[in-house]
């Protein structure tokens, strides 16, 4: 049993692990879920891979903080029906190299946050040299659909996954596995596709969430 410090105010409290003898405080919302308060930012983009492609997404580390990366969603359509394989990789030497495309300027969660500081966010329209690979996190085969009819025409189905966890719902995840973490610009996580050659019309849209600290 953890012994807890009470000061007047019956909301303030702080915590003694029995074990660690450390303090530890978790902040709480009104709905009992605990608030993230490290700087949160999101990014999404859409590209047409190169032809057998390796990195297709990446996001490298930072030079002043550390990135934990909460989401990595990638989406994939076709010109005919059939399956693709992503691979999530993580690096520790930068890819050098290649036709690199910045996704855009970061979007922070929080207007008070200062601008994210990733090396690089994007994609690779012309295959990079990857760096040294510390391994494969996640591989992750899905169904992928077509272009269909639909009503005002053109609008395109896309199939996705979020490469992080591995699951395809729809939303914010919070996984109690530990955080990707990027420490320092050379090392960078990269949604991979193994130079297979892509399917006929393959093309991708993907969205990367993480926190800076």
């Amino acid at each position: 049993m953890a012994i807890e410090l009470v000061s007047g105010a019956t909301t303030d409290k702080l915590t003694v692990d029995v074990t660690s003898k450390a303090a530890r405080v978790t902040l709480y919302g009104t709905d009992g879920r605990p608030i993230n308060t490290a700087a949160t930012y999101g990014i999404s983009s859409f590209h047409t891979p190169p032809a057998t492609p390796n990195n297709l997404v990446i996001i490298e580390g930072s030079s002043t903080k550390t990135i934990r990366i909460l989401e990595m969603w990638i989406y994939t359509q076709t010109t005919a029906a059939g399956s693709v394989q992503f691979f999530l990789k993580k690096y520790s030497t930068a890819a050098t190299g290649g036709t690199f495309v910045s996704a855009g300027t970061p979007v922070p969660f929080d207007s008070n946050n200062a601008a994210a500081t990733p090396n690089r966010v994007g994609h690779f329209t012309v295959d990079p040299t990857p760096g040294t690979a510390v391994g494969t996190i996640r591989a992750v085969t899905i169904a992928t659909p077509v272009l269909r009819a639909a009503s005002p025409a053109g609008i395109i189905e896309l199939s996705g996954v979020n490469m992080i966890s591995g699951s395809q719902a729809v939303g914010m995840e919070q996984s109690l596995i530990q955080p990707i973490t990027l420490r320092g610009t050379s090392q960078y996580l990269a949604i991979d596709f193994n130079d297979v050659a892509l399917v006929a019309g393959q093309i991708h849209q993907y969205s990367i969430v993480w926190t800076e600290e």
